[in-house]
């Protein structure tokens, strides 16, 4: 007999909410980035893939510009983190250096945007690009921005402006271009942070064995009487979490379980537990955070777990050999 959903519900529940009952709706947090794109026309790399965030923002009119538009969505009431300043605390922690290997994955690391996006718990991200053209002493600002989901990684919507020719400073090129599109480029936010209130956030979970592990996804596995394949078990309780199930199984082999699509709430209610902490307190939720309950519950089966996260939305999820 199958593991049933209606086993799965009862045996790790987890409370889940889509929204903040009871609480003051929030403005959405935003960090600011330069784009990838622009990085890599300006030769501000790491590598081939890796933008240099450091040292585009020693670019004089990219740090304007991500200062200009840092404060003016401050001003309309959203919660915003300083790249800079997060950027200094990374490095400070030493704490983007996190991996894992695991059978026919090869290594699966962190950008540096995926571990500040995390630490913030930023809802989206506004990637910039601009291009300085000179009109003989003057000049005139293109200004691009567009928002990112950041736990899904897609692009939402762009927008561009274009400032007036002008000897004044950038960052001043840079307001005015900015103010002729930013009340619709904030409303398109709001729209699509209402949207994640209410259907979740999306994101992608790969459960990967490990070469040690002694079970297999196609493996049978029995809990309290009732019993099915590994496989089954991970399935049932993403559907039975997800809000209204939403979840799309992508890829699955004996190695590699894959799921896309897959909606998880925006908040979470806190478990009772030490050092003062509230049973039903509302906190964000992370994919890795939503997923921490099969994760715990796996170990039932002689296997050590190890979880991933990959920025907001992603998190690989690895099953060993228990020590």
């Amino acid at each position: 007999m199958k593991i049933s959903k209606i086993f799965l519900a009862a045996s790790m529940a987890i409370v889940a909410v889509g929204g903040m009952d009871a609480a003051e709706a929030k403005k959405p947090k935003i960090m600011v980035f330069p784009s990838d794109d622009w990085c890599m026309r300006k030769g501000y790399m790491l590598d081939e893939k890796t933008p240099d965030y450091e040292k585009a923002l020693q670019d004089v009119d990219m740090d304007g510009a991500v200062a200009v538009m840092g404060d003016v969505m401050a001003e309309m009431g959203y919660q915003m983190f300083s790249l800079k300043q997060e950027l200094k605390q990374l490095h400070t922690e030493d704490a983007y250096s996190m991996a894992v290997t695991s059978k026919g994955d090869g290594m699966v690391t962190e950008s540096d945007r995926d571990i500040l996006t995390r630490n913030v718990g930023a809802d989206f991200i506004v990637e910039l690009a601009l291009d300085n053209k000179p009109f003989g002493a003057r000049r005139s600002i293109e200004f691009k921005a567009q928002t990112i989901d950041a736990a899904s990684r897609k692009i939402l919507h762009g927008d561009i402006g274009t400032s007036s020719a002008s000897s004044a400073p950038v960052p001043i090129l840079v307001k005015e271009a900015v103010g002729g599109f930013i009340d619709n480029f904030c409303s398109k936010i709001d729209l699509a942070f209402t949207d994640i209130e209410s259907k979740g956030r999306e994101g992608s979970i790969v459960f990967k064995i490990a070469e040690d592990c002694p079970l297999h996804f196609e493996s049978e596995v029995s809990v309290d009487g009732e019993s099915g394949e590994l496989a089954d078990y991970i399935n049932y309780w993403l559907e039975e979490h997800a809000v209204e199930g939403a979840c799309s199984m992508n890829q699955k082999s004996r190695e590699t379980l894959r799921f896309d699509q897959v909606r998880f709430p925006l908040f979470s209610a806190v478990a009772a537990g030490g050092f003062g902490s509230k049973k039903g307190k509302v906190k964000a939720q992370t994919m890795e955070s939503f997923i921490s309950p099969i994760a715990r519950d796996l170990g039932r089966f002689n296997v050590s777990v190890t979880t991933v996260p990959i920025g907001q939305g992603q998190a690989y999820v690895v099953l060993g050999a228990k020590q």
